[in-house]
């Protein structure tokens, strides 16, 4: 056997397809980098700089969310960040560029995700982001690389053989890998492409194609450009306010109605100790039903940690999820008196689903309160100074002042930014005095 494929390796090397793919992989040994957010002197090549930094994105499950279910923007921004940065200085890559090249792998997401009446709901086979996010990140690469219209098909024709990932990884450390593998593997896909390398141009219309993933896909014919509606203005996103899967949020905000009322109606300033049981309403959603998480990624993807949290402290936060606030015993004991119910009307959809909170008190008293849509939801999206409060709380001591006020104004005047690299430049912890003064835009 060793010798065997030692033989069939050796011939190999003169096949047209290795030899694309080492043209391909010289990216590997060349000067070639690109940022790694968060760090002044570590930089890797585009590919892997995409990946850091998408596994960075998803690590706490606090990115967005959109409906049909996927977590659309880590799959793409971090690819198409690192990609600008790869281009040489005569062809520098404006932030108008950036922001069409994201829209696109956008787009494509939810595109595809609207040819499957399943994938409205909350998955329970493949996490979205490694099979939608990795055409999404392709097609991205593919704009910013001005792909034409064949190169474009054989990168999402490569993509769709990076695609998938179990959903069986949901609540461990290998989850955030899904979406760093999405970002890494579009952008691969997009440079083979590039490089020459063909493959099944009807990727998107067979059964065995992206087919395979969704078992109702049933791919549709787009609208033409002069009348085409983009997705992201019919449907807005979800963003998250503490890091924990999707669905929690609708119980945060019961629960946190739930305790605001105890406090309310009670002498005592918290009557938690009279609590005699906790019914939470949700809908059935396997993987996030946790009686008993015992790390955080598993608190992240409990609604029974999230309710009795929130019934706790009265609202949610990233220390939520620390060690000692997971394994503490008021917590523990909260847990024990908590069962879920599944109402056959709560369907698992982002876009339907509610949540009630019932405590019972040890007196037989009962308060209950539902939420049909979280703060952050499409429905009641977060104010602009409450985003960018979640984003100088994220970056603070991660970057320097300078850095995250860079950050915050680049994003705002993207249209306006002639070399978007001046936002690498700040997610590297750089401030604008290290940039050339033409690129000073504020």
């Amino acid at each position: 056997m060793i010798l065997d494929t030692l033989g069939v390796g050796l011939l190999g090397t003169s096949t047209e397809v290795c030899h694309k793919v080492a043209q391909y992989s010289k990216i590997y040994s060349s000067d070639l980098s690109s940022t790694i957010w968060g760090h002044l002197d570590f930089r890797l090549p585009p590919v892997y700089a995409a990946f850091v930094n998408g596994v960075a994105v998803h690590s706490m499950d606090f990115d967005d969310t959109w409906h049909p279910a996927t977590h659309p923007s880590g799959a793409v921004l971090p690819a198409v960040i690192a990609l600008s940065e790869a281009f040489p200085q005569k062809k520098k890559i404006s932030g108008l560029d950036l922001l069409l090249a994201f829209n696109v792998g956008i787009e494509v997401q939810g595109r595809l995700l609207h040819f499957s009446r399943e994938a409205r709901n909350i998955p329970r086979r493949f996490h979205p982001p490694a099979v939608v996010g990795t055409m999404g990140s392709a097609a991205a690469c593919a704009k910013l690389l001005a792909l034409d219209q064949q190169e474009c098909k054989n990168a999402l024709a490569i993509a769709a053989s990076y695609a998938g990932a179990p959903l069986a990884n949901a609540a461990t450390q290998i989850k955030p890998l899904h979406v760093g593998n999405a970002a890494k593997h579009g952008l691969e896909a997009a440079c083979l492409a590039l490089q020459g390398l063909q493959g099944n141009k009807q990727i998107l219309d067979e059964e065995s194609g992206m087919g395979a993933f969704y078992t109702d896909y049933n791919p549709q014919t787009l609208p033409t450009l002069q009348s085409y509606p983009w997705l992201l203005e019919q449907q807005d996103v979800a963003i998250k306010r503490f890091p924990a899967h999707l669905a929690t949020h609708w119980v945060a905000d019961a629960a946190s109605s739930v305790r605001r009322k105890l406090v309310q109606s009670s002498e005592n300033l918290t009557p938690l100790d009279k609590i005699g049981k906790v019914i939470l309403k949700v809908p059935e959603v396997r993987y996030v039903n946790r009686p008993s998480p015992a790390s955080e990624h598993e608190a992240r993807h409990s609604f029974q940690f999230v309710a009795c949290s929130a019934l706790l402290d009265g609202s949610m936060s990233v220390q939520s999820f620390a060690s000692k606030n997971i394994h503490r015993p008021a917590l523990r004991e909260l847990l024990c008196k908590t069962q879920l119910e599944h109402p056959p009307d709560n369907t698992p959809s982002f876009d339907s689903l509610y949540c009630e909170v019932s405590v019972t008190l040890q007196d037989g008293n009962t308060i209950t309160d539902r939420c049909t849509t979280f703060y952050g939801h499409w429905r009641k999206p977060l104010k602009k100074e409450d985003l960018e409060e979640k984003f100088q709380s994220n970056v603070l001591g991660i970057l320097p002042t300078e850095a995250m006020e860079g950050i915050i104004e680049t994003v705002y005047n993207l249209e306006k930014v002639e070399d978007c690299s001046v936002l690498s430049t700040f997610l590297s912890g750089q401030s604008a005095r290290a940039l050339p003064k033409k690129l000073r835009f504020f």
